[in-house]
């Protein structure tokens, strides 16, 4: 029977799942504004995505690409330090968005910035998290961080329409609101979460326990990924990403282009979406509960996402009231369940990698891997709706799906002989 948390433990989830929440709405704030923005700027789809839609990839390929540093140093240094700077840059990012308009192509290299910024904060949050609770306390904690960044999106899916609405389509609160979430946050991190760590202020004793059945040094983060079947696991993970990061930054559109609704109410509807998402994190917690392999909980997420694409496609030809909420449903319904395999891929997987004191490195590649998935999807989901129309993007979730479906069963059984050999 795992003990009960302390109330320093509790209170160091909270500050956990804060700063994660705070990244969120550092980091969504811009894609959904960003039809206000165009609005203003009276820009079209083909513009819109050109000039616009870059910032969103630059913010995908810098975060993604600045997992693997933050992973490596996550692993070496002081992990507070690391969360502080990536909260203080991402506020700094936020407030010079308003600034620096109408310079599209300024704000894109900012947002890029921004995502360095904020790739410096979830792999050190996971070591935090190894270092100072045992198993179910870790899996627990990683979840409520994970629905932590669901309430923000929530949160800049309401809010923001509010602003738009009450205050003449002024979209620069979307960025002066979260710089004040992110100003707190750092306050936090820097004057209270110290005092919450061990007396060490890195790990506590159980983590140092592990740390010392290690012979010699710990192995190459390579040589663990090979040897543990998770290169197998990496093109789902890249998938999950360009599934679950195309349908959200899509979402506004598909809902303004074929339900006919206007910019406020299609960023609005979004809102919904992580509604979904959180349900799906808690069900794949369950299901990881239930299922010893992880392969085969994500590829019972990756089944359900190609089954609901599927349904999806022959309801887009006639579109009215009720085949429309069925259809955002159902996205809302794969969205959901791609964040339910982020928390199989981000939070499970990596936790596994305790003993051999790699937890904040293979946070950082699967978290690099996720988000250049999400760098593609602005892209690549317009390409294949300005050729083929919605369905033709649909299915190719479905299609993506299925494949994913089928990496992850190939690796489950060498990912359970390398944890029944870790453990």
């Amino acid at each position: 029977m795992a003990n009960k948390l302390s109330a320093k433990q509790r209170l160091l989830s909270f500050f956990c799942c804060f700063a994660y929440f705070t990244s969120y709405m550092t980091r969504i704030n811009y894609a959904a504004v960003r039809l206000a923005i165009a609005d203003e700027l009276v820009l079209t789809l083909p513009e819109l995505v050109a000039e616009l839609g870059i910032a969103i990839s630059a913010t995908s390929v810098t975060y993604g690409l600045g997992q693997f540093v933050s992973g490596i140093l996550g692993d070496k240094l002081k992990p507070v330090p690391l969360v502080c700077l990536g909260l203080g840059g991402a506020s700094l990012c936020n407030l010079l968005m308003p600034i620096l308009y109408p310079s599209v192509y300024v704000m894109a290299l900012v947002w890029g910035v921004n995502g360095f910024f904020q790739s410096l904060i979830r792999p050190p949050l996971g070591r935090i998290i190894a270092a100072n609770y045992d198993e179910k306390g870790y899996i627990d904690t990683c979840v409520a961080v994970s629905n932590s960044s669901q309430v923000a999106t929530v949160l800049t899916y309401l809010i923001i329409p509010l602003c738009l609405r009450l205050f003449d389509n002024e979209w620069r609160l979307a960025f002066y609101l979260p710089v004040i979430m992110g100003v707190i946050a750092l306050g936090c991190w820097i004057f209270l979460v110290p005092r919450l760590m061990s007396a060490s202020g890195e790990a506590t004793p159980s983590e140092k326990k592990d740390t010392e059945v290690r012979e010699g040094a710990p192995e190459p983060l390579l040589r663990i990924i090979f040897k543990s079947g998770l290169f197998i696991f990496i093109p789902a993970v890249l998938i999950h990403g360009l599934l679950r990061d195309g349908i959200t930054a899509w979402m506004p559109d598909f809902i303004s282009e074929v339900g006919g609704l206007g910019t406020d109410v299609s960023i609005l509807t979004t809102a919904i979406l992580p509604i979904f998402c959180i349900v799906c994190v808690l069900i794949a917690k369950r299901i990881c509960y239930a299922l010893p392999a992880d392969g085969k909980s994500s590829a019972i997420l990756f089944g359900v996402c190609a089954a609901a694409a599927l349904i999806i496609i022959p309801l887009l030809k006639n579109v009215n009231t009720v085949t429309f909420i069925i259809i955002v449903v159902l996205m809302a319904l794969i969205t959901g369940c791609m964040h339910g395999a982020n928390h199989i891929f981000i939070t499970r997987i990596p936790g596994a990698f305790k003993k051999e004191g790699r937890v904040s490195g293979v946070v950082g590649v699967l978290n690099a891997l996720t988000y250049l998935g999400g760098a593609l999807s602005p892209y690549a989901v317009a390409l294949v709706a300005d050729a083929g129309g919605w369905g033709m993007a649909v299915l190719l979730w479905a299609v993506l799906a299925i494949v994913s479906v089928v990496l992850c069963l190939a690796a489950s059984g060498r990912w359970n002989a390398f944890k029944k050999k870790d453990a």
